[in-house]
């Protein structure tokens, strides 16, 4: 292996963050004494022994897999601090283990090393000195933080006695507050059944006369309805005569809607035979001209011609028929609507006469 392969080599990299981390005092205090001093050692030794090897004829995949062992422990004294699981620094003690045995395989001159064991004794009792103070101080800050504790748990139980007094003053209070309540509400509740007795005379009293005016007044009230019912009877018996004498007009008007049905009847059939005259005329009307086109001709036949006539002979007379009969009862519809008017128009005048007079009149009509 190359000198300068040597020197750059990541394992003293790694010898120099673990050298870091387990020097913080925290991590002194959070680990202890013995760990400390195992890893504080194992780092001096495995320094020494790379320090006293031959370059020249190392492996570089044995100082790389030193450097692992040695990150490993590394890691698992992180993970300590961090979930503080006795583990963790169980296994970093296993990798500088390792990290030794394979230190020990290399190759290494017959020469005195700089380990001094006499001064690492020295360090570990300084280091044990440094952990005693520590603790020292750490029970020092207990015990005054102890003193304060009971001093504030003293002056509570002053506030907590202080608070019993005047829970069990406010109970008296509480108490006397009752009593008097109970003997006011005793008061008020006298009073009240003797106001309230008082209050139902008075409103009985006020309710008999209320009712008693109520009754006069509700005799008068039926006496003047009775006054208003005759003369309300009376004007009702009037507009009864009226009545009659506008339903005697109306009986008029329906007898005279029988001249109107008689008359719509006859319209109906004079409207009838008016349009079979019409056709038989209008068929009649066509024979003459054909048998006439057919004389225009110079093919004449007095047989289909006697025939043509003959035919047009019969037909003429129904057409006459029906147009007599049409004439006969448009004649019959006239007389009936002219009926009709007339008895619509004079009996109404006659019912609205007086009693003599339209008898009177009536006679002179019949």
């Amino acid at each position: 292996m190359k000198s300068e392969d040597f020197e750059n080599h990541t394992i003293f990299e790694k010898l120099d963050q673990l050298t870091e981390r387990y020097s913080d005092e925290e991590v002194e205090e959070l680990i202890g004494i013995d760990e400390i001093n195992f890893f504080e050692t194992a780092d001096k030794y495995i320094r020494d022994r790379i320090k006293l090897t031959i370059p020249a004829i190392v492996q570089e995949s044995e100082l790389t897999k030193i450097s692992q062992e040695i990150n490993n422990a590394l890691s698992q004294i992180n993970s300590f601090i961090g979930n503080k699981n006795q583990g963790n620094l169980q296994n970093a003690t296993n990798h500088l283990y390792s990290a030794i045995t394979r230190v020990r395989n290399l190759p290494l001159p017959f020469s005195k090393n700089d380990l001094n064991f006499s001064k690492k004794i020295a360090s570990f009792e300084n280091a044990i000195k440094k952990k005693y103070e520590s603790l020292e101080k750490k029970k020092n800050d207990i015990e005054n933080e102890i003193e304060n504790l009971n001093n504030i748990i003293g002056e509570n139980k002053k506030e907590l006695d202080n608070v019993k007094d005047a829970l069990k003053q406010k109970e008296n209070e509480i108490k006397n507050l009752n009593t008097n309540f109970e003997a006011e509400f005793k008061n008020i509740k006298s009073t009240a059944t003797q106001s309230y007795e008082e209050s139902r005379v008075k409103f009985r009293n006020e309710f008999d006369g209320f009712l008693k005016e109520k009754k006069e007044e509700s005799k008068e009230a039926i006496e003047g309805i009775n006054t208003d019912t005759d003369d309300l009877v009376e004007k009702l018996n009037t507009k009864l005569e009226e009545a009659k004498n506008i339903v005697g007009v109306i009986g008029d008007h329906a007898v005279t809607g029988n001249f109107k049905q008689v008359a719509d009847n006859h319209k109906k059939t004079a409207d009838l035979f008016r349009w079979v005259a019409i056709g038989l005329m209008s068929i009649l009307s066509v024979i003459l001209v054909y048998i006439i086109w057919d004389i225009s001709t110079g093919e004449f036949d007095w047989i289909k011609s006697a025939i043509r006539i003959a035919a047009a002979a019969a037909l003429s007379y129904p057409a006459t028929y029906a147009a007599r009969e049409s004439n006969k009862h448009r004649r019959l519809e006239n007389l009936n609507r002219q009926s009709e008017l007339e008895l619509a128009a004079i009996n109404p005048f006659i019912e609205l006469l007086e009693g003599g007079k339209k008898t009177r009149d009536k006679g002179k009509i019949s």
